[in-house]
């Protein structure tokens, strides 16, 4: 199984957490980054994700919200188990078998542990508001997976 991990976009500040909305900036790094994305997918021979998972919270609804309306997918879910938080992400609890390439939309530090853990990579592999890995996944387990791209800030101008 293919899995993109992908940071949300830049968000204002505002209490509480769980309601920081996108910046127009960060809406629009996002935008940019898709299409460095659907490159890289084209370019690796991957095919588009069919789903799309994400944090409950408003800026990740509304990452994945721009991402799922510019590739056309129609599978969006909201899972609870990706919230700040919760502690067991790597379990992947919130993948689903079903999918050949999924799309997870969450938050730091959780992603770039999911990384440094199903990859086997050193520790602390960073990912900036924006920001992508794709890696395939053969179980989530520490080292069940090999990371195919890392675009930790996602697109640069």
């Amino acid at each position: 199984m293919l899995v993109t991990l992908w940071r949300h976009g830049e968000a204002a500040l505002s209490s509480p957490d769980s309601q920081r909305q996108l910046t127009e900036a960060g809406a629009q790094h996002i935008e940019a980054t898709l299409g460095l994305y659907r490159s890289l997918c084209q370019q690796l021979g991957l095919s588009m994700p069919t789903l799309c998972t994400h944090s409950p919270y408003a800026r990740t609804q509304q990452t994945a919200s721009l991402i799922v309306s510019e590739l056309g997918l129609s599978d969006i879910v909201s899972q609870d188990l990706l919230a700040p938080g919760k502690i067991d992400y790597i379990s992947g609890h919130y993948l689903s078998e079903q999918s050949r390439h999924q799309l997870v939309v969450g938050h730091q530090p959780y992603l770039s542990q999911l990384i440094d853990v199903w990859c086997d990579t050193s520790p602390h592999t960073r990912v900036s508001p924006g920001g992508f890995a794709i890696i395939e996944l053969t179980a989530p387990c520490r080292g069940g997976g090999e990371l195919l791209h890392h675009a930790p800030e996602g697109y640069l101008s």
